[in-house]
């Protein structure tokens, strides 16, 4: 069984984060999560819920995952002893990334993201922004080099997608291809068309 760590940080993208965290335990991850209070607030905006905290939307959407608190620097998954295979960051605010890119932990999803560039295990960053200024990256490609993967929050059209679903999961799969998570998630380049 795969251990998973994904961290949900402020940025615009809720549906990619509940779309995780509902198939990474049904793929069979052992799911490890953290969820800001910004990103609650983005949640409740973006699901158009009204949440008064993580436990709420997690028994909500009927989630399998422990769930760690962001201030909780002494959770399991703030060591590298604690074995993690793959950690995600999803979304991943700009704020998250320069901080992540200066080696500065002030909640549990950047002391994970350190853990996993100390520890060289993979880090899947999928950021949530546009434009991007020079700052955004070269604080990404600081991360890139630091051994983290960089993800945009950026769907492909080449698979015909006709709903909203579709296209998260298309994301959702390009992080399970990275994390190396079977899947059907989407339709891959040159695959032939169902026949109808």
């Amino acid at each position: 069984m795969k251990r998973v760590f994904l961290g949900v940080t402020g940025a615009s993208g809720a549906v990619y984060a509940k779309d995780l965290i509902t198939r990474l335990p049904e793929h069979g991850c052992e799911l490890h999560l953290c969820i800001t209070s910004d990103a609650l607030i983005n949640i409740n905006l973006e699901l158009q819920k009204n949440y008064q905290s993580a436990e709420d939307f997690l028994s909500d959407i009927g989630a399998d995952a422990t769930l760690h608190d962001y201030k909780n620097f002494a959770a399991p998954v703030s060591s590298g002893s604690f074995k993690v295979d793959s950690y995600i960051v999803a979304p991943a605010s700009m704020g998250f990334v320069g901080r992540a890119a200066g080696g500065i932990s002030s909640n549990l999803i950047e002391r994970c993201a350190d853990v996993a560039m100390k520890e060289r295990r993979k880090l899947v960053i999928l950021f949530r922004e546009m434009p991007l200024n020079l700052i955004h990256l070269e604080n990404l490609t600081l991360l890139t080099r630091a051994g983290a993967v960089i993800l945009p929050a950026a769907p492909s059209f080449y698979h015909n997608p006709t709903k909203i679903d579709e296209l998260i999961s298309f994301v959702t799969g390009k992080i399970f291809d990275i994390i190396e998570i079977e899947h059907n998630l989407y339709k891959r380049w040159g695959e032939k068309p169902e026949s109808v």
